[in-house]
């Protein structure tokens, strides 16, 4: 069966639009699993984790966690589903994003700090970055590939973050119970980059803050948060 790309649809149908477009183009390999936020909004955590719950019913192997401004290119589920077979702990992987306005400039080729703000793995792709997969501490809820036998070992996302920090916390979670987290830079997408990057209304700055306070109370100070924050380090390559 088709892996599910989960999408929690919010207000912009064209972007909605561009991304089943682009699901469309993985030759048969993934479907859209779309809950409606207009309607009911569940914010991003508990929508992903509805999707995923689903794919679970369905026996899947695999599920896509992803966002509306995310767009696939050609071959990106083939390679990530490539990429799984080839890394048999690898809970979840995470795709190399380009920025949609400019192809050039990498916005996520996985993560390195978490808090007290995620940082992003970027640069420009002419000047060599994110050509090599590799394993990273973290990769961006925007879109990446969930191993769901892993899941049924660490569980879902913490659906006390709405919005912010479930997709590092899952990944620290995954890590800390053995399993690993990777960049695929063989699988590409084009990302748009929503609102969590621009700030938002006060309502939604409210909710980042108190994602992230979460996040801290639950990991900061420990010894396992210290080990797991720096066990890839990573220095960019020079342009």
């Amino acid at each position: 069966m088709p892996v599910p790309y989960i999408i929690p649809f919010y207000k912009n149908q064209d972007q909605l639009d561009k991304c089943l477009a682009g699901i469309a183009r993985q030759d048969g390999l993934a479907e859209p699993w779309v809950w409606d936020n207009n309607t009911n909004n569940l914010y991003y955590t508990k929508a992903e984790n509805l999707g995923v719950k689903d794919a679970f019913k369905k026996g899947l192997e695999f599920a896509i966690i992803g966002t509306q401004d995310c767009y696939l290119e050609p071959g990106a589920v083939a390679a990530l589903l490539a990429f799984m077979k080839d890394h048999p702990r690898c809970a979840l992987a995470g795709l190399k994003q380009l920025l949609a306005s400019d192809p050039d400039i990498i916005v996520h080729a996985g993560g390195t700090i978490a808090y007290p703000a995620g940082q992003h793995i970027g640069g420009r792709a002419s000047q060599g970055v994110g050509k090599i997969s590799r394993k990273v501490p973290w990769v961006n809820g925007a879109c990446f590939m969930a191993r769901l036998e892993a899941v049924l070992e660490i569980g879902l996302m913490d659906e006390n973050m709405l919005m912010l920090g479930s997709d590092s916390d899952w990944c620290y979670t995954a890590r800390a119970r053995g399993w690993e987290v990777w960049y695929c830079a063989d699988a590409v997408c084009h990302h748009e980059v929503g609102v969590s990057n621009r700030g938002g209304s006060p309502e939604l700055i409210k909710i980042f803050q108190a994602d992230m306070g979460y996040w801290r109370d639950k990991w900061v100070g420990s010894a396992l948060f210290a080990r797991l924050a720096t066990e890839f380090p990573f220095t960019p390559p020079r342009g």
